[in-house]
């Protein structure tokens, strides 16, 4: 952890057995964090020094983490699966397994802060929006959009307005797949 006003170091958080590969944070003083090879979640309680673990469905690695509000996040996995968590469960509120094409790779979520709506990014080629039902045991894909390339990144605007995408000839972790068609870039997209 660091004090970005002050730019100094505060201390490191133990816990996951292996690289971190995604992590995302919110108002509160939490940091949520997915492990892919220790198939882990970690929800990090600063303030209380303590930490919630879930584990991953299916024993699969867990590569991309977004929080939607303070009480739920969603993961993208190498098993191309979406799953919507709540801090109170140790089991995903709602799994959607083949959410993007076959073979995929989720690679990179990203959630609209206070909504019940996030992005997901694949090796694909497609971005999908998808929108949790307000009980959020449900999501459902309401807009595709394609690329020519791997997602590895998605960032939304502060206000929600636009988001950019990280794209990429190969995924951000290995070179197992190369999309000669594509160069490095980076997209910008507005709602």
């Amino acid at each position: 952890l660091w004090n970005c006003d002050d730019r100094l170091y505060i201390e490191s958080l133990y816990g996951h057995q292996d690289m971190v590969s995604g992590m995302d944070s919110f108002l509160q003083e939490r940091v949520v964090s997915v492990g892919a090879r220790d198939k882990t979640l970690r929800l990090w309680k600063i303030p209380e020094e303590s930490q919630l673990v879930f584990n991953a469905h299916r024993n699969t690695c867990l590569d991309c983490v977004s929080m939607l509000n303070e009480e739920h996040f969603v993961t993208g996995s190498q098993d191309n699966v979406l799953c919507v968590w709540h801090i109170k469960k140790k089991k995903p509120a709602v799994s959607h397994p083949g959410a993007h094409g076959p073979g995929s790779w989720i690679s990179a979520v990203a959630a609209l802060k206070n909504t019940e709506c996030f992005i997901s990014g694949s090796s694909d080629g497609v971005v999908k929006i998808w929108a949790c039902s307000e009980t959020y045991r449900s999501i459902e894909c309401i807009r595709e959009i394609e690329v020519v390339g791997t997602v590895n990144s998605i960032v939304l605007a502060a206000d929600n307005s636009c988001f950019v995408l990280g794209v990429g000839q190969e995924h951000r972790l290995g070179r197992w797949w190369v999309e000669k068609q594509c160069r490095k870039q980076g997209t910008g997209l507005s709602s």
